[in-house]
């Protein structure tokens, strides 16, 4: 666990906020250009999972992928399922 801190602070960057409190403003043109997946954190406390299927729901992706035992962190507490994910992802024609 202390290891598990040391790497969290040393790996943590400083991120604006502006960009997070600016209502997003997405045109049908523009949105759905790029390919989305989205990877679901099925122990994550900030965002439930009945919250992220509602995401699902309201915006589907191309796919959906798990994460069992993930927190909101999947790159601190399941890297190497997150890893694997997005390596799926990336072989995806």
């Amino acid at each position: 666990m202390v290891m598990d801190v040391a790497l969290a602070t040393v790996s943590m960057r400083p991120i604006p906020l502006g960009p997070i409190m600016e209502k997003l403003s997405l045109s049908p043109e523009n949105y759905g250009k790029g390919r989305r997946f989205f990877i679901q954190t099925l122990d994550d406390r900030a965002l439930s999972p009945d919250v992220q299927e509602k995401l699902v729901r309201e915006n589907p992706p191309e796919g959906v992928f798990k994460i069992k035992g993930s927190d909101h962190c999947p790159f601190f507490s399941k890297p190497q399922s997150l890893h694997k994910i997005l390596l799926e992802i990336a072989q995806i024609p």
